[in-house]
């Protein structure tokens, strides 16, 4: 069995867990809709890798350039944005939207020229921009992020595109190390995001402020997947497997305290 594989069925064992947690909340929640579209989330986050399952099964080593499982993934980042709409109101931070979509934008046209299937993801960078748009939006709102560092996460989206788009107009003897320091940035900020999220989840008072670094580290890490390949792909795989319960424990304390 590959290390993918082993991965795969962790992450959806993870998946299947936490949808069980989920729909226990809405049985025990009246205020429910936002936690509905969390647990649609988790389904279909865990379809799509059902699907990858059966597929890499079935046709080993086969590329198909527009899967099933992708259209699962949209459905996730629907429908994660939907339940951090459905939470609150998200009128108050245009600013921050506007630079959430631009670094979509950017993540997409990073993700074009790397494979040169425009389709897919364009509508990738599309669902994943509506996404960090609520999510910002519920930043803000919550009020969890110092200024400090929001300024943090904009340099560092800044200089992570900036390095991404340079190696392709740098010598090879350049992009590795250009490679390295993209990892290392997406690495520390990935973690930095965990830590951040579990720290919240023990101090935090405010539950509202620990669904905003649980779903921050989500972004972090579903970024960081996307902008790798080979081991550093499957680091980046297994942060975003932490992150998935970290969301169901921060909504778990919000409904305690609600």
């Amino acid at each position: 069995m590959s290390p993918e594989t082993i991965l795969n069925v962790l992450q959806t064992s993870v998946l299947l867990l936490v949808f069980l947690g989920a729909i226990r909340l809405i049985r025990n929640e009246k205020n429910t809709v936002y936690l509905v579209f969390f647990a649609f989330a988790i389904a279909s986050a865990m379809l799509s890798n059902l699907y990858w399952q059966a597929y890499s099964l079935l046709r080993p080593e086969t590329r198909m350039p527009f899967a099933a499982n992708e259209i699962g993934e949209w459905a996730m980042f629907l429908m994660v944005g939907a339940s951090l709409q459905n939470r609150s109101h998200h009128r108050f931070a245009t600013k921050e939207m506007f630079f959430a979509a631009l670094f979509a934008a950017a993540n997409t046209a990073l993700w074009i020229a790397w494979s040169g299937e425009w389709v897919q993801d364009i509508l990738t960078g599309v669902v994943l921009g509506y996404f960090l748009c609520h999510l910002v939006a519920e930043i803000k709102q919550s009020d969890v992020f110092p200024r400090w560092e929001w300024w943090l996460t904009g340099l560092t989206s800044l200089i992570l595109i900036c390095a991404q788009t340079g190696t392709f107009f740098v010598t090879e003897t350049v992009r590795t190390p250009m490679d390295l320091f993209c990892y290392c940035l997406l690495f520390a900020m990935t973690t930095y995001s965990i830590i951040r999220a579990v720290v919240a989840y023990r101090t935090e008072r405010q539950a509202s402020q620990m669904v905003s670094r649980a779903f921050a580290a989500f972004a972090w890490s579903i970024i960081s997947m996307y902008m790798s390949d080979g081991y550093f792909y499957m680091a980046f795989f297994m942060m975003a497997t932490i992150s998935f319960p970290l969301m169901l424990m921060a909504l778990r304390r919000e409904v305690a305290q609600a």
